[in-house]
């Protein structure tokens, strides 16, 4: 697995990761992808998010990225593991600027988190968070939308 570090200096800081689509579809920007320890058990395969593997979040597919199937030219990818997304798949309901976002089963779209201020029960999704929401998000009938959000996988 090979990592693009932005160079020391006054832009914004990012990481990427550079992965393989371990899967018969294609993978499009915005959208989130876990390691593929099912099948592929290599560190470098990714897939959309599953139940069994959400715990294995690797990033966000970066802007101007799409991964295709895999066995074809192009397969290989940025993935943004750390930083600013100017275009995060979210899924479900309305989020606002800060908060937590968690892979979604079976989709590449992320949702809105559980936090500690839900419950007075530490939260199953808790060790998910991952990524926050930059922007307010509107998202009607449980649809999808894209908005702003930070990164980090690492």
């Amino acid at each position: 697995m090979a990592f693009i570090f932005q160079k020391v200096g006054r832009g914004k800081a990012e990481i990427f990761k550079i992965l393989k689509n371990g899967s018969s579809s294609a993978i499009t920007p915005g959208d989130a992808v876990c390691y593929d320890y099912t099948t592929a058990k290599d560190g470098k395969s990714v897939i959309l998010p599953t139940t069994a593997m959400l715990t294995m979040f690797a990033g966000v597919v970066a802007v101007g990225t799409t991964l295709a199937a895999s066995g074809s030219d192009g397969e290989y990818g940025k993935v943004l593991a750390y930083g600013h997304h100017a275009a995060i798949r979210i899924a479900g309901s309305t989020v606002i600027p800060g908060s937590p976002l968690v892979p979604v089963n079976g989709t590449g779209a992320m949702k809105l988190g559980v936090t500690h201020a839900d419950s007075t029960v530490e939260a199953q999704d808790m060790d998910l968070h991952f990524a926050y929401a930059g922007t307010t998000i509107l998202i009607a009938n449980s649809l999808y939308a894209t908005g702003v959000g930070f990164v980090r996988a690492l």
